[in-house]
C-alpha cells in the first residue's frame, strides 16, 4: 500500500504494527560483469558524479561566504543542475544516469548535516586519484530489475551480467526480489581494482520481532566478549572461555601482501611493472578485506544465534589508533565491522547487545575479589591477584568481568 510512497522507516513500522509486521532493511552485494561499453559508461558516471559533487560543494561554500545563506539541495538541482545539462560546456552530463547526479548533490547536503551534528569533519572536495570509484542510483518506475540469476537491469547501462550466486541466501533473496516480496530502494555501482560490483539496498516486510524481556533471559546464554589483538575475541559464558583467534588464511594473505608491497617499492614509479605490481596489491587487498568480512559474518552469526545477551566494551577505536605501535594492528583487526554485524543480527532476533563504558578497567580488576590493579600494563598477559592470590589470564579475566558487569547492569546479579 504505502510502499510506493517516500516514508520514514518509523512511520512505516507504525502503520504495520497493527498487522504484526515491520520493515526490515538490508543490503546485497553482487559481482558485475559489464562489457567494455558498459564499463566505460560506469567510469564516466563516476567522474560526472564527482564533478557535480565538487561543483555543488564549491557553490554552497561561495553562497554562504557572499550572502550568509545556505544553498539548498532542492534549489540547486532545479536551478543549476538542470540548466547545466542543457549547456554546451556540460552537455555530456546528459549521457549518464540523472539519478547519480542528484544523489551526488544529496551527498553534499548529507555531509553538511553530519558536520553540524558533530559526526564528521567539514565536507572535502573529492579527488580523482583518491576518491572511491562509486555512484548511487535510485529505483524509479522499475528501472532496476533482477533478471533471472545471471543479470540485472540498471539505468543507462541496460542488462549487465552477474556472477553465479554460490550461497543459498543470495539465491533466495534474488528469488524474492523477482517475485516482488522484496523491494529494491537503490543501487550503488562501484569499482574495486579490476572488479565491478552492485550493492542493492533492500526493503522487506517481515513478522514483527519483539525485544526479549530481561526477566526471561537465561543467564547461561549471557556472554561477555573481550576484543584483542593477540586473540581476536575472548568469549566467556560463565562456565567456559573460548579464545577465538584470527583465522590462518588471513595471516598468510597479510604476509603475502607485505612481500608484494616490498616489491612495489623497488619499481620505477608509473612504469608498466609498477602498474602491474600495484594491480596485484589492489587485488590482494580486496581479497583480504573479503576474508575479514567473511570471518566477521560467520563469527557474529554464530554468537547471535547461540546467545540472548552479549556484553562488550565500548572501544574508542579511533583514539586507540593514535598509538603508533598498535595503529596498524588495530586497523587490521576489524573490531568495528564485527561489532556492527553483531549488533544488527541481535536486533533482528530481538536479542540484546550491552556496551560498557570505555573507561571500565576489565583487564585490571580481579574477577574473583574485585581488587583493582592499576599498575598492570599490556605486557602482563598472566598475573596473580595480590589480595586473594587468584591466577588470571588477562583476556579471560577481562571477558569474565565484562559478562559480570553486564549481568549487574541488567539487575540479574549483584557484584560485591
Amino acid at each position: 500500500m504505502f510502499m510506493a510512497k517516500r516514508m520514514a522507516v518509523k512511520e512505516k513500522n507504525r502503520l504495520l504494527a497493527d498487522q504484526g509486521k515491520q520493515v526490515k532493511n538490508y543490503g546485497l552485494v553482487l559481482r558485475l560483469y559489464p562489457n567494455d561499453e558498459q564499463a566505460e559508461l560506469i567510469n564516466k558516471t563516476v567522474g560526472c558524479s564527482r564533478l557535480v559533487y565538487n561543483m555543488y560543494l564549491a557553490d554552497r561554500k561561495e553562497d554562504y561566504e557572499e550572502h550568509g545563506s545556505s544553498l539548498s539541495v532542492a534549489k540547486y538541482k532545479k536551478e543549476v543542475l538542470v540548466p547545466l545539462k542543457s549547456s554546451e560546456e556540460y552537455g555530456f552530463l546528459k549521457e549518464v544516469d540523472k539519478f547519480a547526479l542528484e544523489v551526488a548533490c544529496e551527498n553534499v547536503d548529507d555531509a553538511y548535516n553530519r558536520f553540524f551534528k558533530g559526526q564528521n569533519s567539514f565536507p572535502q572536495f573529492r579527488s580523482k586519484r583518491k576518491a572511491k570509484k562509486t555512484y548511487t542510483t535510485k529505483m524509479t518506475n522499475n528501472n532496476i530489475k533482477v533478471i533471472g540469476c545471471s543479470s540485472i537491469k540498471l539505468p543507462k547501462l541496460g542488462k549487465v551480467g552477474l556472477a553465479k550466486q554460490k550461497t543459498k541466501r543470495n539465491k533466495y533473496i534474488l528469488k524474492k526480489i523477482r517475485e516482488g516480496r522484496i523491494r529494491i530502494l537503490k543501487a550503488t555501482i562501484s569499482q574495486k581494482g579490476a572488479h565491478y560490483y552492485v550493492s542493492l539496498t533492500l526493503e522487506e516486510i517481515v513478522d514483527k520481532v519483539e525485544p526479549l524481556d530481561i526477566s526471561q533471559v537465561d543467564i547461561s546464554k549471557v556472554i561477555g566478549i573481550d576484543l584483542g589483538l593477540k586473540t581476536f575475541a575472548t568469549v566467556n559464558d560463565g562456565t567456559e572461555t573460548e579464545f577465538v583467534k584470527k583465522v590462518k588464511y588471513i595471516t598468510e594473505s597479510e604476509e603475502k601482501l607485505a612481500k608484494l608491497q616490498r616489491k612495489l617499492s623497488r619499481k620505477q614509479v608509473d612504469s608498466q611493472n609498477f602498474k602491474k605490481a600495484r594491480n596485484k596489491i589492489a587485488s590482494l587487498q580486496e581479497h583480504i578485506a573479503n576474508q575479514r568480512k567473511d570471518f566477521a559474518h560467520k563469527l557474529s552469526s554464530r554468537i547471535a544465534n547461540e546467545n540472548q545477551v552479549v556484553v562488550m566494551e565500548s572501544l574508542n577505536i579511533k583514539g586507540m589508533g593514535r598509538n603508533r605501535r598498535l595503529a596498524k594492528a588495530i586497523s587490521d583487526a576489524g573490531w568495528h565491522q564485527f561489532q556492527g554485524f553483531l549488533k544488527y543480527k541481535l536486533e533482528w532476533q530481538g536479542k540484546h547487545l550491552i556496551k560498557l563504558a570505555p573507561w571500565y578497567a576489565s583487564s585490571k580488576i580481579c574477577s574473583n575479589c574485585q581488587e583493582k590493579h592499576i599498575a598492570l600494563s599490556l605486557n602482563h598477559r598472566e598475573w596473580v591477584c595480590s589480595k586473594c592470590g587468584t591466577a588470571h589470564e588477562r583476556d579471560e579475566n577481562a571477558a569474565i568481568n565484562i559478562r559480570n558487569q553486564g549481568l549487574e547492569t541488567l539487575g540479574l546479579i549483584s557484584i560485591a
